[in-house]
């Protein structure tokens, strides 16, 4: 059974991709080495379009479940009270932590179904960005309850 509400949603962001690249294209592209203003946006704008076109023959062949109906609410609901939760326990518990509580949320949410992967990339996923964004990339992140091992 086809849902509407799926096939307005891929159509609408297809065309909102279609727009950005449009967009985009009227400002200087520049390279990967050296970027203007409209590179990025060029880019989220195919990256939106594929998704766009990915979610449009998915809602085609999908079939309508009840399971699927409920997964539809309570997963999504889940996911933000988790994203909520963290920017509330971010500066106390710091990144590394928040970020590694929301990973195993997120994760599980999405059934992973072994609990050594789950763990391994969750720790992966937080220590592995903490490095990169405050290390390389020289972002401040909070942290927390680790201020004095970190």
């Amino acid at each position: 059974m086809l849902k509407k509400g799926d096939v307005l949603a891929g159509i609408f962001f297809l065309i909102v991709g279609i727009g950005d690249i449009i967009g985009a294209l009227g400002l200087p592209l520049g390279t990967p080495l050296d970027p203007k203003p409209g590179f990025f946006p060029l880019l989220a704008g195919v990256f939106l379009l594929c998704l766009s076109i990915i979610f449009l023959v998915r809602a085609f062949l999908k079939r309508n479940t009840e399971r699927q109906a409920f997964g539809a609410v309570w997963r999504p609901g889940l996911m933000i009270g988790g994203l909520v939760i963290y920017t509330l326990i971010l500066d106390l518990a710091g990144y590394v932590i928040a970020t590694l509580i929301l990973s195993l949320t997120i994760l599980r949410i999405l059934e992973t179904k072994r609990w050594w992967r789950l763990v391994t990339i969750s720790l992966a996923a937080s220590i592995g960005s903490y490095i990169l964004f405050d290390r390389v990339l020289g972002v401040t992140l909070p942290l927390g309850i680790l201020k004095r091992i970190l």
